[in-house]
């Protein structure tokens, strides 16, 4: 890793003193750089703003908006303004959502440890037989394109024990075929990520019981559509993985995210911040 530059604030509301370091990947792809910076920004705000998060003075929409700098927003979470204990509202900050599964599986809830932020939780509860049903959250697009550079930043809390944790990447509703997968990444129990259900593809480490952020750099053509994975945060390992998405068809009418957990697992994971964008 090569640092970039350091910034450093006196925020009097706390008596804390932050220090960001901002490092690009020495491996870093041209087309890349610009969602990774993305990243380190909303690192930076969050950080600065920390004391005027807790008094109410600035919205995670607000820090989140700042990623839209020389890009388009084509969905965005706002968890913030909605209920606690009830499903996300189905208009969200940019973009919509549709929940599914059995009642009480998707919902909002309060902050992890260590953050400040309401989240969606989803679980799948043990029942007889294993009978639950699949609980998703899926967030739909404002606008589609065919071709484009596309960036999507989330962060995930996964708790030890829990069942796998899945963030998939759809064809839009109105699609040929409507919200299918073309990617979907498990986050599986021994701490890595595996692609597409395939346990020779894995990647990565990641941390129980500490929120950390996914970055998915997707880049489609008419002919081709390359995935770039990045995990960040404590605890996080692995750099950035290239993956060659193998229907760039459907990519092509990328549309939607989907967070879910199915069959067999069970327990909860809880997610915030999701945002979508295009690069101009």
């Amino acid at each position: 890793m090569t640092p970039i530059f350091y910034f450093a604030s006196d925020c009097k509301a706390s008596q804390s003193f932050d220090v960001v370091e901002v490092n690009i990947a020495d491996d870093a792809r041209p087309h890349y750089w610009w969602l990774q910076m993305t990243h380190y920004l909303l690192e930076l705000v969050r950080r600065i703003a920390r004391p005027l998060r807790r008094v109410g003075l600035i919205s995670a929409g607000a820090l989140l908006g700042l990623g839209g700098c020389a890009s388009e927003t084509l969905f965005q979470s706002s968890f913030n303004s909605n209920a606690i204990g009830a499903p996300p509202s189905a208009t969200q900050a940019v973009g919509t959502v549709q929940v599914s599964g059995a009642p009480g599986s998707v919902v909002i809830v309060g902050p992890v440890p260590n953050s400040s932020e309401q989240w969606v939780q989803i679980s799948r509860a043990s029942v007889a037989n294993n009978q639950a049903p699949i609980s998703t959250m899926q967030g739909n697009f404002a606008k589609t394109y065919a071709d484009g550079s596309y960036g999507f930043l989330c962060a995930l809390f996964i708790p030890s024990g829990s069942g796998l944790a899945s963030v998939e990447f759809d064809t839009s509703p109105s699609g040929s075929p409507p919200s299918t997968s073309f990617l979907h990444l498990d986050f599986l129990q021994n701490g890595t990520v595996r692609f597409d259900d395939d346990p020779g593809v894995t990647f990565g480490g990641f941390p129980h019981n500490q929120f950390f952020t996914l970055s998915v750099g997707i880049d489609v053509t008419s002919t081709t559509a390359v995935a770039h994975v990045t995990l960040f945060g404590t605890g996080t390992s692995g750099g950035t993985f290239d993956y060659t998405i193998k229907q760039p068809n459907f990519a092509r009418q990328y549309g939607a995210i989907k967070l879910w957990m199915g069959y067999p697992w069970t327990g909860s994971f809880d997610a915030t911040d999701l945002l979508v964008t295009r690069k101009k």
